[in-house]
């Protein structure tokens, strides 16, 4: 089983200041936080408030939506630079998201994850270690989360539509007129 403690101790081992590596969120595929992790030793990340954590995973959930089935090296992950301004502060930077998921790829674009670990680095990170870092975590992790799929995707409170969750009318940009 998977426990909380344990899975922010996993995420803190991804923040590296060398490797400008200063969040990484444990998220559902609609933005919804499991648990995340942020290093209070950069400049960039000095306690990032809870709106800031948020922001990121609402923005890691759309980039993993937008972004997953690009054809090309890093297919099945998202990836984005993005700059935003919270408070007079400049945040983001570059922003990578795999699922968590230990299917063949072909099944991965059949289906949607359970979770998605999104890791976010300033902008001189370097694309190829978050990859490869998020990649190793998301793949140690795998196991642990879909040994549950089958009582997750039964459960009735997981009763949705054929069509991709990550967006829905109440959570897409602008209004919806009836």
């Amino acid at each position: 089983m998977l426990n909380l403690s344990t899975l922010q101790t996993y995420l803190t081992q991804l923040l590296s200041p060398t490797d400008t590596i200063h969040t990484a969120l444990l998220l559902t595929p609609e933005g919804a936080i499991v648990s995340f992790a942020c290093s209070s030793s950069q400049m960039m990340c000095l306690q990032r408030s809870k709106d800031e954590i948020w922001i990121l995973a609402g923005l890691s959930a759309e980039v993993w939506a937008e972004t997953r089935s690009e054809e090309g090296v890093e297919k099945g992950m998202g990836m984005a630079e993005s700059e935003v301004s919270w408070s007079s502060r400049k945040l983001l930077g570059r922003i990578v998201v795999v699922p968590v998921d230990d299917a063949s790829p072909e099944l991965q674009d059949e289906r949607e994850p359970l979770l998605l670990l999104a890791v976010n680095g300033g902008a001189e990170a370097d694309w190829k270690t978050m990859c490869a870092k998020a990649k190793k975590l998301g793949a140690y992790l795998a196991p642990s989360v879909n040994k549950h799929r089958g009582a997750i995707e039964a459960s009735p409170l997981n009763q949705t539509p054929a069509k991709s969750r990550t967006r829905s009318t109440t959570t897409s940009p602008g209004g919806v007129l009836r």
